[in-house]
């Protein structure tokens, strides 16, 4: 049976690169992408490496923004019950 395409080998979420990492071998791939003296061939392909870079990089933000998401509930969810527990603290 096959994975779905977010679920990836420990070994594959090893080799793949961080945000930093993935924006700076864009800036390689497009200054290669730039040279006139580049082929046709190897430019299809570093297009090709760029738009696979890029995915990778919208999936670790989705993620750290799903991060952030439930660590801001979890603040909010925090908060209220602080404030649950002055209130009960002043009716007393």
């Amino acid at each position: 049976m096959r994975k779905a395409k977010d679920e990836q080998s420990p070994a594959a979420k090893a080799k793949r690169p961080g945000i930093e990492e993935s924006f700076r071998l864009l800036d390689e791939l497009l200054e290669r992408l730039e040279d006139e003296d580049t082929p046709l061939e190897e430019s299809f392909e570093l297009y090709e490496k760029g738009l696979k870079l890029i995915k990778g990089v919208e999936s670790q933000i989705d993620k750290v923004e799903q991060k952030l998401q439930i660590l801001g509930t979890e603040e909010k969810e925090a908060l209220i019950g602080d404030d649950d527990t002055e209130d009960d603290e002043k009716g007393d």
